[in-house]
């Protein structure tokens, strides 16, 4: 008999849940089973499981609570996250506090989820002890950079960033690109859309190409499908709804900042914030949003001399090949 890919426990109040998620995982994985957080709580602290599956929607302890302190008691455990309503603050939970690995919509697709499952026993396998923490503060942590047109915002932002670190800022999509290709960025932080422009594209691809990244998202319209999206496709760091209050801001760009250096330091830390496979032409969405963009905000006299589609469409390709290392 051949070996089993790593030990999974699968926690839902539902014993047809239960028995459905065991029966499609047992063939591959070994399985054990919680029907609540509490006594998921308890097997981790008993056994080492490389993969947690869990459903949001639990009595008495919800699946963002449980995943929180399953990242502080078994952190090499991959977290996954089934969901099938739409609770903002409880998305936002499981973001920000249980470092999600992948969110699954139920009903969900047998083949995906065990793919999913498959996937990420393989890095949890491949390590086997959480990266330790920086001692170091932002020396060598790259440019800090913010990509947001508002103005309280900037200085906010501005405010809270280390003396030691620099910082940029970006007010348009294709500043941004400008200042990626430029120099070395170790943290993004943006609102999701700037102007009439959509940022998460950018945010996902920097993710998928520029691993050490790490992305903070804010935005005062704060909307659970785009979040998915960011987590399942850009593997954000956090996502904070507007506004934002300055301490909770500062202590959330440091813990960036440590994050990035981590990153930096440990190809396997990498791994367990590898992205799934973005949607075709997104780079090329990206692209035309900077062409829109371009062509709305340039002024007449600078628009008929040096921002015609071939010479714009160059200088952004040559900034996607510094970035991304491809036109």
């Amino acid at each position: 008999m051949r070996d089993k890919k790593g030990l999974v426990l699968c926690v839902d109040d539902e014993p047809n849940i239960l028995r459905s998620l065991h029966w499609m995982l047992h063939k591959e994985f070994d399985v054990m089973t919680a029907p609540d957080g509490l006594s998921a709580l308890d097997m981790l602290r008993k056994h080492d499981f490389d993969v947690i599956v869990s459903d949001q929607r639990m009595p008495g302890m919800m699946g963002s609570e449980f995943l929180r302190e399953a990242c502080r008691i078994a952190p090499r455990a991959m977290r996954i996250l089934l969901t099938g309503y739409s609770d903002l603050q409880a998305i936002l939970r499981s973001v920000n506090e249980g470092e999600i690995f992948r969110f699954v919509n139920k009903p969900w697709s047998n083949e995906e989820l065990t793919r999913t499952v498959a996937e990420a026993a393989v890095i949890a396998k491949a390590n086997p002890e959480p990266a330790p923490s920086p001692t170091e503060e932002a020396a060598g942590s790259g440019t800090i950079l913010l990509i947001d047109d508002d103005k309280e915002m900037i200085e906010l932002v501005r405010q809270a960033v280390s003396p030691e670190a620099e910082f940029r800022h970006a007010s348009t999509l294709s500043e941004a690109v400008t200042i990626l290709s430029a120099q070395p960025v170790g943290v993004v932080m943006s609102d999701t859309r700037v102007g009439r422009m959509d940022t998460t594209p950018l945010v996902k691809l920097l993710k998928q190409r520029r691993p050490e990244i790490v992305s903070i998202m804010f935005t005062a319209d704060s909307d659970v499908d785009t979040i998915i999206k960011l987590i399942n496709q850009g593997q954000i760091y956090r996502f904070i709804p507007k506004p934002v209050k300055p301490g909770f801001l500062k202590l959330m760009l440091a813990s960036a900042v440590n994050k990035h250096q981590e990153l930096k330091r440990s190809p396997s830390a990498v791994q367990r914030h590898a992205v799934e496979k973005a949607p075709e032409g997104l780079q090329e969405k990206l692209e035309q949003d900077l062409r829109i963009e371009e062509t709305r905000t340039a002024q007449p006299a600078v628009h008929a001399r040096d921002t015609d589609d071939h010479s714009f469409m160059h200088r952004i390709g040559i900034g996607f090949k510094r970035i991304f290392g491809t036109a």
